[in-house]
């Protein structure tokens, strides 16, 4: 072998898998000679993640023949993603705030009404002028609110709502003399009197929702205009709701109490503490990067307080609204977490070198040895901004700034999880491919409506469920949904994870590059091609797929990546040499 050549490992440790590339490096030039992958082995940079490494590695210099002369790595910085109890979202920029509580169920009556509020005990006052909305107290018995209600009308009070504190709405409503919605399980404590309160309670097999509509709300409630399109980022936390209570915020949401989980935000030039509830809305509305610290006492990694460099939170109940389910066939409570450590792991490469008895050394971000890997894609347009999805970051590499995100493939994995209710191993089969609903040992329906018959019958805990095709055969995980519905889920899940977080990355990006290219495993899923292109659909950017070196498709594109920083490093630092013996 001539003496100048040499052969290195470009070593790509992810949060979920780890890939590696084999390759001879002449005269600034780079031959590959080998590439593999296998699932990385706890936490990403942890001990047992190396060892994974360095057995990956052994395996394929006995395959290829050769030997490593080097090993190269990129920084490391570890995920944590997990699915937390989380009250579902509110905005914490909202002019307006829902009374009832998420985990109200029993309403009563039917329609709308916007009234001033009138606490109970003041019924027996002088009678208000125009509509108003009567608030009961925790404290009060039903039996007694309903006599005060009644007496308040036959005086002449022009009710028009209730709002109960306690699970008493179907007891009120049955004896009073009026038909209007009461809305019970509603925090009414330090509701101002004379506040605008709009009710609506949804007639039983009825979807329409008048005060789910932000121009009507903004109306009803005398909100300023310049409000509105806060006012309409709250009503998609309406839109699925039997019965709503709304009125006016009249200050900043309380923060957290010192005892409680919490996320520092920063919010113009300042640190702001909010519930992870009222984050989520924060941190999917803003570029990534503006989170410093959480605490999740359900995520082990962040129970004490964890300092991160971004993260993400993906609602459940998103997901079921946007796929237009049956009501019940999907678990839609919880949320999907990820959080970016903000440290990196010091000790990789040492580790990596006494693992292996080779010089192993970190060469550059893996942001940097994405886009490097990435841009070896042919035909590319010049101003190409790479995306490369990993199992646990998004990374966005344009030519003068670098968009790091939490939250990718292991967010999609997680929450196919949880509404299905599988394992995750299942999970990260059955969210790459269409299924089919297998009717009967011959049969099964397609996700585009076809029956066709199977080419083998059907083991029998297949049929009536929906399976997915695996490498064995048919491998069932639902008996729930249809072929259809899964689909439908499948995608928005998609949406709400990957697609989304893409496009709150590119708001950090001034002017849309020509072309977006994705890297990464997850670019080989063909459904999120289509929904990354549907969530930047009102940007003009073409969204299209790397293919490293002409020769690996979208994978390895940091691997490889560091061999060609290698590469020319090597070749830059040769010319100096060379102009130095010159001189």
């Amino acid at each position: 072998m001539n003496p100048r050549a040499v052969i290195v490992a470009g070593i790509d440790v992810g949060n979920h898998t780890t890939e590696l590339v084999l390759a001879r490096v002449e005269n600034g030039t780079v031959v590959t000679l080998a590439h593999g992958q296998s699932p990385t082995r706890g936490r990403k940079g942890s001990a047992d993640s190396l060892a994974g490494a360095a057995a990956l590695l052994h395996r394929m210099e006995v395959d290829a023949g050769v030997a490593a002369d080097e090993l190269l790595l990129s920084a490391l910085r570890p995920v944590d993603t997990a699915t937390a109890p989380l009250p579902p979202a509110t905005s914490p920029r909202a002019p307006v705030r829902n009374l009832r509580r998420p985990d109200a169920s029993t309403p009563a009556g039917a329609g709308y009404g916007v009234g001033r509020h009138v606490p109970l005990d003041e019924l027996t006052g002088e009678v208000a002028d125009g509509p108003v909305v009567i608030s009961v107290g925790a404290g009060v018995d039903f039996e007694d609110a309903a006599r005060a209600i009644t007496l308040a009308v036959e005086r002449g009070w022009r009710i028009v709502g209730v709002v109960a504190a306690q699970d008493d709405a179907v007891l009120i409503r049955n004896r009073i003399p009026v038909d209007v919605p009461v809305v019970d399980e509603s925090d009414v404590d330090g509701l101002a009197r004379g506040a605008l309160i709009a009710v609506e309670v949804v007639e039983e097999g009825r979807a329409y929702r008048a005060m789910a509509d932000p121009i009507a709300l903004t109306a009803a409630l005398n909100l300023p205009l310049d409000a509105l399109a806060d006012v309409a980022e709250f009503c998609r936390e309406l839109a699925d709701s039997a019965a709503l209570a709304v009125t006016p915020r009249m200050g900043p949401p309380d923060p957290p109490a010192v005892d409680e989980d919490f996320v520092d935000c920063h919010v113009d030039g300042t640190v702001v503490r909010y519930t992870p509830a009222q984050a989520h809305a924060v941190l999917r509305l803003s570029p990534p990067g503006g989170v410093e610290r959480v605490r999740l006492r359900s995520v082990p990694t962040a129970e004490d307080g964890l300092t991160v460099e971004d993260a993400f939170f993906t609602d459940l109940a998103s997901l079921d609204n946007g796929a237009w389910l049956r009501r019940g066939v999907a678990e839609a409570h919880g949320t999907v977490v990820a959080m970016l450590a903000a440290d990196e792991v010091a000790d990789a490469a040492s580790t990596l070198t006494e693992l292996t008895g080779r010089p192993a050394r970190t060469l550059a971000t893996e942001p940097e040895a994405a886009a490097r890997g990435a841009r070896t894609t042919p035909g590319l347009p010049p101003d190409t901004v790479v995306c490369d999805i990993g199992g646990g970051t998004i990374d966005v590499i344009g030519a003068d700034r670098t968009v790091v995100a939490a939250g990718a493939g292991e967010a999609i994995t997680i929450a196919v999880a949880r509404v299905l209710g599988i394992p995750r191993a299942l999970a990260e089969t059955v969210k790459r491919s269409p299924a089919i609903r297998v009717e009967g040992p011959h049969v099964a329906h397609e996700e585009d409506g076809r029956r066709v018959f199977l080419d083998a019958p059907a083991q029998s805990d297949a049929i009536g469920r929906l399976c997915t095709r695996g490498s064995a055969g048919l491998v069932p995980f639902s008996n729930r949904l249809a072929a259809e519905e899964w689909r439908s889920l499948r995608l928005a899940i998609k949406q709400e994870t990957i697609a989304a977080n893409i496009a709150r990355c590119m708001r950090a990006f001034p002017k849309p590059p020509t072309a977006l290219l994705l890297a990464g495993g997850g670019a080989l899923d063909d459904e999120l091609l289509r929904t990354v292109a549907e969530a930047l659909r009102t940007v003009p950017v073409v969204v299209g797929r790397a293919d490293v070196e002409g020769r690996h498709g979208p994978r390895f594109a940091v691997a490889c990546g560091l061999i060609h920083l290698f590469a020319s490093g090597a070749a830059e630092g040769r010319a100096d040499s060379a102009a130095a013996s010159n001189a």
